[in-house]
């Protein structure tokens, strides 16, 4: 087991290494890319000060509560990008073509190198730069935030990326039954739209979903209220029982998906 893992980490390695190389040759690129980031990062920001201009509370979040669960969702947002986003959004177009046959073969499982191939380098300045303005932000917040909350904030991170990649991954799974379904990646960005609000503006129905089928509320603001109110052990228990379930899915969905696979030599 401890080989398996080494010999992966090893592997993605080498896929950063060579998209970094790449990246490196198209700086115009590299430099738009953390713009684009700026100004996404920068309308949403804008957004809430207008609403807070009007209230003072959305739900338990103040003020200085969503300016940490803004940066903790943008955060969530570039990590995503890095590892997944550029790999996922293109799975359709790997299976429509044929091409996911050059994934299959290599020894080495699948769905990890469909899941990991490309990495978009410039997220890690956009990280450190959002690293330390969550740094700030915990420093300035009336909390009391602990080491235990930080903890528990970062393993409700990880899972929360896990839910999000095993969502997004079996939505463009369904390229094998469809032939053609290149809405997926798009269908994936809509539906995070969803985790970019604090949880406590949902009712009803719709955060219940939120919390289950569509777990989007389980990315961001979970880890949020985890890292400003410290320990809520039933989010952080049904977040790893969502994380795991959806998980074990994305192999049920890749392995069906593959028997279905008509392939370039088809």
């Amino acid at each position: 087991m401890r080989v398996l893992v080494v010999r992966h980490i090893s592997l993605w390695w080498s896929f950063f290494t060579n998209t970094l190389t790449r990246d490196m040759e198209f700086k115009a690129n590299f430099i738009g890319s953390l713009i684009v980031d700026a100004v996404y990062y920068g309308a949403h920001y804008f957004f809430f000060n207008i609403i807070f201009s009007y209230v003072d509370t959305l739900g338990i979040f103040t003020s200085a509560d969503v300016r940490i669960f803004l940066v903790i969702t943008f955060i969530a947002d570039t990590v995503y990008m890095m590892f997944f986003s550029g790999n996922l959004f293109n799975l359709n177009k790997l299976i429509v073509s044929g091409d996911l046959d050059f994934a299959l073969i290599k020894p080495v499982n699948g769905q990890f190198i469909v899941s990991f191939r490309y990495v978009k380098s410039y997220a890690i300045v956009s990280l450190t730069i959002l690293g330390l303005l969550l740094s700030s932000l915990i420093s300035q917040n009336p909390h009391d935030i602990s080491i235990l909350n930080l903890i528990l904030f970062f393993f409700s991170f990880i899972l929360g990326q896990t839910i999000w990649y095993s969502l997004d991954f079996m939505i463009g799974c369904l390229t094998f039954w469809f032939k053609n379904f290149t809405v997926g990646g798009w269908l994936g960005h809509e539906l995070f739209k969803f985790a970019e609000r604090p949880d406590s503006i949902y009712t009803g129905i719709l955060r219940k979903s939120l919390f289950s089928i569509l777990p989007m509320a389980l990315i961001s603001s979970v880890p949020a209220r985890l890292l400003i109110y410290g320990p809520g052990w039933n989010f952080l228990y049904w977040q790893i029982f969502v994380s795991v379930i959806f998980l074990l899915l994305t192999r049920i969905v890749w392995k069906a998906g593959i028997k279905k696979y008509e392939s370039a030599s088809s």
